[in-house]
């Protein structure tokens, strides 16, 4: 295993239960794209459609479920797909466009829906008016945070994970991990350049960690 796949290897073991196990996805979707592009031309239609089908699932994968993540599993992601140095901004650019605007949407569209159910009967009245507030608080709530995490990508190149349910329940294992890892003893606190996705004190640990006792 060359430098490279080390020090990836030590970030994808950085992030929590569910972080590790997407990033080790994308690892191996990455893995296939690449193997179905360099194939040969034997039975190329087969591998033609098998190219374009791991392609979107790859493509999905990357953007709505990486770009769910927190931000250094992002970094992480973004230099095993391969992206250009600085460009894992484009996973939050994307994830907020693409699929955080419309699931704001969708909170908005869950309150009118709450809002009709209220007036079928008394007795559902309060419960779906009561539902149909927090859907909206929830659709307003998301619809400024994937405007702001868009605005700041664009603008900063900054990564930031989306408000929700499903990114809180990715990545609440790693913010976790993380926590605990700051609050041992001996904690590594050198601190890595601006941009660096922590490819830095990896690179430290590794060298350190080959360094005769």
């Amino acid at each position: 295993m060359d430098s490279e796949a080390r020090i990836l290897e030590y970030l994808i073991q950085k992030s929590g239960l569910f972080g590790r196990q997407i990033l080790r996805m994308a690892r191996k979707l990455h893995f296939w794209q690449v193997n179905l592009q360099e194939a040969g031309r034997h039975r190329r239609y087969r591998r033609h459609l098998a190219r374009a089908v791991v392609g979107l699932i790859s493509l999905v994968f990357t953007y709505y479920v990486g770009g769910s993540l927190t931000r250094s599993d992002q970094k992480t992601l973004a230099r095993l797909r391969g992206m250009p140095v600085g460009q894992a901004y484009r996973l939050t650019l994307l994830n907020a466009l693409c699929c955080g605007l419309p699931c704001a949407a969708g909170y908005f569209l869950v309150g009118e829906g709450f809002r009709l159910v209220s007036g079928l009967h008394s007795y559902v009245e309060l419960p779906s008016l009561l539902a149909r507030n927090f859907s909206l608080a929830l659709g307003v709530a998301s619809l400024l945070v994937d405007l702001f995490r868009a605005w700041d990508a664009a603008f900063n190149r900054r990564c930031w994970a989306p408000l929700g349910i499903f990114p809180l329940v990715l990545n609440l294992p790693t913010y976790l991990k993380t926590r605990i890892n700051a609050l041992k003893p001996g904690a590594l606190v050198r601190q890595s350049p601006p941009g660096d996705s922590g490819l830095g004190r990896a690179s430290v640990r590794l060298v350190d960690a080959a360094k005769p006792k």
